[in-house]
């Protein structure tokens, strides 16, 4: 395995972020840095959200940054009427809902499109069950070189959400499973040795890691 794995990214004991909201806030300047340095770029967000961030889609409009959001329809047609409230009217910002399931088809459609992505920002369910495959899925979308970025990586469900079934996807996880984060699974066991990603370690922290995906590969579409 490559040794990233090693280094304080992926260290448990490391401490976690004190102020949230704060955090929030800097790794949200974090991401408007990455899409200001790379205006005109192919962006895809997976799992939109239900935070309307207006500076995030000022900035995706002024740089003609062509936009994909993923999520379930019913945010997606919030996230269309806010943006329109906010006069932002731009053809390269699109929505893709799933009225049910979740995004996976989507990433398929996507790709069946022809569709390729600069930067990949997965920030969604956060469990095996659903971010797994649909970060498999988006890798076959990202360009040679691009980043796939990592939201809220030591995210765990927790014992206390397997006991009340608070996520749905609780239901399927022992109490192990439900204290262990997913996201790191993905990352340091599945898309660094598979597909030969490296850490971006000036972009990224315990919490939000960025990763560059290798110049050339089979399942790259160059």
């Amino acid at each position: 395995m490559n040794d990233t794995c090693s280094d304080f990214l992926f260290n448990d004991s490391h401490p976690l972020p004190i102020n949230y909201r704060a955090y929030r806030k800097f790794v949200e300047n974090r991401l408007l840095h990455i899409l200001r340095q790379n205006p005109g770029c192919n962006f895809l967000e997976i799992g939109i959200g239900r935070s309307f961030r207006q500076e995030r889609f000022n900035t995706i409009d002024e740089l003609r940054i062509n936009y994909v959001g993923l999520d379930f329809e019913h945010v997606c047609a919030e996230r269309r009427t806010r943006l329109s409230a906010a006069g932002i009217v731009n053809r390269n910002i699109r929505f893709w809902g799933n009225y049910l399931g979740t995004y996976l088809f989507n990433l398929v459609r996507l790709a069946r499109h022809y569709e390729s992505f600069d930067i990949i920002y997965l920030d969604g369910d956060h469990s095996l069950y659903v971010d797994f495959a649909a970060a498999i899925a988006a890798v076959r979308l990202l360009k040679p070189g691009g980043l796939f970025l990592f939201g809220d990586v030591r995210f765990a469900f927790g014992s206390r959400e397997v006991a009340q079934a608070t996520f749905g996807q609780t239901k399927q996880l022992t109490e192990d499973e439900a204290n262990e984060p997913h996201v790191p699974i993905i990352i340091r066991e599945y898309l660094i040795p598979l597909f030969k990603f490296e850490v971006e370690h000036s972009l990224s922290d315990p919490d939000w890691i960025a990763l560059r995906a290798p110049k050339s590969a089979p399942w790259m579409r160059l």
